[in-house]
């Protein structure tokens, strides 16, 4: 691979001064009717039909942006140094759909350094709703969101079982005890650089923010399941980011050591026993759970934090994988008329907001 430039040589574009940001609020601030709106909204989109893929809706959408970037031919927005560029254009479209059903709605995000409480606000019933019902193989039953009111209907390709509602068992399994700590976090926001190579789930937590924060650990292998999508083989912990995907869930899949991308050259389905459940935040398709653009706000506001220490970096500007390179398009973008770049993406007032702890 070529050698990636200084980030000092990165020109940026320039926000324009004048222009009204939008402000993004941590969600325990909330009042009631806010919280109203927005469930509203996420609501009211899961209804439209979406005018980017026929027969399906906008939410569902993002649903299947989210699992198809992991396949194989894509190198789209994990495991690499997009994920921070890519995730902050895909929260953008979704808050600019929000917003065309309500312009007051902003996308707040879920502190979970602070708010760890299985009771917390994230999880009442005026909100995302709580934990799932040990008495219904782990079904969210209370709160907006809850099974029968809300229908998943894009799964995972080697998910057999495709239960359509969703599935959550807080803090349960080995993998992800806890939520990330404040101290974890910190150690994180000091790394200087952005990225580094291999710019993979192998790239040094030492000098890679980005890996430090997406949250894969002692990779020792890339790997691709031709059916399941692309993903590292990792004997490390999951932290940071994986790890509050898999504290929501509870791991189910994980738990019962089900192959994950990667682990075998043929593809290994979740199984259709019964007793088997998916959880939803543990799959390609974990933004079925709507926590997963509070989770994603979050991750996105932490970049923003970064970049108020360390400067609006990124690497690689050259001899990355594709699509991750400073000036590559990124899928699926300009499959949908939009030219958007990693650089395009470093100073999210260019997109017309800032969050509530941007200086």
């Amino acid at each position: 691979r070529g050698a990636a430039q200084a980030p000092a040589a990165t020109p940026l574009a320039t926000p324009d001064p004048a222009a009204t940001l939008n402000v993004r609020p941590n969600g325990a601030t909330l009042t009631p009717e806010q919280k109203f709106a927005y469930v509203n909204a996420v609501r009211a989109i899961k209804r439209k039909p979406s005018a980017w893929i026929p027969g399906i809706s906008v939410y569902d959408t993002f649903v299947l942006w989210h699992r198809d970037a992991f396949g194989c031919a894509l190198t789209a927005p994990h495991m690499g140094p997009a994920f921070f560029p890519w995730h902050r254009m895909y929260l953008h479209l979704f808050e600019q759909e929000l917003q065309a059903v309500d312009p007051a709605v902003s996308l707040p995000y879920w502190d979970w350094t602070v708010d760890q409480a299985t009771d917390s606000w994230v999880w009442q019933d005026d909100f995302m709703g709580g934990d799932g019902s040990d008495d219904d193989d782990e079904a969210v039953i209370t709160g907006p969101f809850r099974k029968g009111e809300w229908e998943l209907t894009i799964f995972d390709y080697n998910d057999l079982n495709q239960t359509p509602w969703i599935t959550r068992d807080l803090g349960i399994g080995g993998l992800a005890p806890d939520l990330p700590t404040p101290e974890q976090l910190e150690a994180a926001l000091a790394i200087e650089t952005y990225d580094a190579a291999p710019w993979s789930a192998s790239s040094p937590i030492a000098q890679s923010f980005r890996n430090t924060m997406e949250g894969w650990r002692d990779c020792v292998d890339d790997m691709c399941d031709p059916v399941a999508g692309s993903g590292p083989v990792c004997t490390g912990d999951h932290l940071m980011h994986n790890r509050v995907h898999l504290w929501v869930s509870g791991e189910f899949a994980f738990a019962h050591e089900m192959a994950m991308p990667g682990m075998g050259e043929e593809a290994t389905p979740v199984t259709a026993d019964p007793e088997m459940v998916l959880g939803t935040m543990a799959a390609n398709t974990s933004c079925n759970d709507p926590v997963f653009f509070q989770h994603h706000a979050n991750i996105d506001r932490l970049w923003s934090d970064w970049m108020q220490r360390h400067g609006q970096q990124y690497l690689p500007e050259s001899g990355g994988p594709v699509g991750h390179n400073i000036d590559d398009p990124m899928w699926p973008y300009h499959q949908i008329g939009l030219e958007v770049t990693p650089r395009m993406m470093l100073d999210s007032r260019s997109l017309g907001y800032v969050y509530d702890t941007d200086q």
